[in-house]
């Protein structure tokens, strides 16, 4: 953790693209949340757009923190964000939420932002998951919640999303129980740049493993340039 930040259990990202600030994921606590965007100097009202992986409260119940200062920002979620799950999450006032219907770009956001369509995994009973894609000069970053249907779901959505599958590629995020087969991984090796492990992610050392200094173990206040 760096140092003025607060560690609580939940996920949260701020990605800035663009001139633009979008908050992927809003972790559990709003005092928490406010708190680590204020220490990183972001005002929250300059937040342009909210991105929501899946309806678990550990990733949505910061929310309101950010809607009480604006009132009309926009929450992206998939089409089957209503569907009844465990451990759900903050309901969000309809004028806010947008439904993403099928993976592609979110062009209001910018060229460079991808949303990956969403898959179903059994944790918990069932839930729907969705990831994002941002593209830089020379690569890609891979963003995900929990990544709940595993990781191959998303990474075979580039095809689908125009996305060059031999393109390099950041991937950050929570990996909850997914692991690659050591096959798997040897095969995507030569195109990862990093692979960034935070929140849920239960096999870190398997991670370090396959993919030596290119896995970092993420920390709440961490920035990341590409």
């Amino acid at each position: 953790m760096e140092s003025g930040y607060i560690k609580s259990f939940g996920f949260s990202a701020l990605l800035e693209v663009n001139n633009k600030k979008i908050l992927f994921d809003s972790g559990t606590k709003e005092d928490v949340l406010i708190a680590n965007l204020t220490n990183f100097g972001i005002n929250l009202s300059s937040i342009d757009a909210v991105i929501l992986s899946h309806n678990h409260y550990d990733h949505t119940d910061g929310l309101p923190a950010i809607l009480k200062l604006n009132k009309n920002l926009p929450v992206y979620v998939h089409k089957f964000w209503e569907k009844p799950v465990k451990h759900k999450g903050i309901p969000i006032p309809p004028k806010n939420k947008i439904i993403v219907k099928e993976g592609g770009q979110l062009e209001e956001l910018g060229e460079e932002i991808y949303i990956t369509n969403a898959y179903m995994s059994l944790d918990y009973g069932g839930i729907y998951e969705h990831a994002c894609y941002i593209r830089t000069k020379d690569s890609y970053i891979l963003i995900c919640g929990c990544c709940h249907p595993g990781l191959l779901d998303f990474l075979n959505d580039r095809e689908k999303l125009g996305i060059p599958v031999k393109t390099p590629l950041h991937i950050i995020g929570g990996l909850h129980g997914f692991k690659f087969e050591d096959k798997e991984a040897q095969s995507i090796n030569p195109y990862i740049r990093s692979i960034i492990i935070c929140h849920c992610t239960k096999d870190t050392n398997i991670y370090k493993k396959q993919f030596g200094e290119k896995c970092i173990i993420g920390t709440v206040g961490k920035t990341l340039q590409f």
